[in-house]
């Protein structure tokens, strides 16, 4: 519970105490002189109770609209990430197919691009075409130390139809051209 709950419910215990108070201090009167003070006290009991009624119905009622909302938010995460498990599938498969862009992603999955990006971005913390490259140099990088294929291969078998353009990405993500983080990486090895 946050701050502004807790103030709430104090509040409303608050509320609901002088209420109770009142009502029994309005049974108990013991001075009724006459019969319109009589009337009186009935009438501020039954209101008093009609009060307590409907604050209790309000408490009742807040808690479980809170629930339904709990539910509600929890079966949408559960929903977004299903739906970023099957964009997590598809890009593992076709990344390197150089082809391969957020097109047929969507196509795939059967959301529209801004709806797919928007829930992408929301839960990952970055772009689609962004979490693509970085999967892209993620297994151009397991191909560097693995294999002795040449720098353009590596580039073709990880989805990057242009070497030139791969050595410039890869080189803003690591700071070092694939040749010089092959040799870094044999070198440590």
């Amino acid at each position: 519970m946050n701050r502004n709950e807790l103030i709430n419910l104090g509040f409303k215990s608050l509320v609901l105490l002088l209420v109770s108070a009142t009502i029994i201090e309005s049974i108990f009167i013991i001075n009724v002189e006459s019969r319109e003070d009589y009337i009186y006290n009935i009438y501020l009991i039954v209101l008093q109770l009609l009060i307590l009624i409907s604050l209790f119905t309000y408490l009742f009622t807040y808690k479980k609209v809170k629930e339904e909302k709990e539910l509600a938010f929890q079966a949408n995460e559960e929903i977004e990430d299903e739906l970023i498990l099957k964009i997590d599938e598809i890009i593992q498969s076709k990344h390197a197919d150089s082809d391969f862009n957020v097109v047929e992603i969507e196509k795939e999955v059967g959301v529209s691009r801004p709806v797919l990006l928007n829930r992408f971005k929301k839960v990952k913390g970055t772009t689609l075409v962004n979490y693509i490259k970085k999967v892209r140099l993620s297994k151009a990088e397991e191909l560097l130390v693995s294999s002795s294929d040449n720098i353009s291969e590596i580039a073709y078998k990880v989805g990057f139809s242009d070497p030139k353009y791969f050595s410039k990405v890869f080189r803003q993500d690591k700071e070092l051209t694939p040749t010089e983080y092959r040799k870094q990486r044999q070198l440590d090895e």
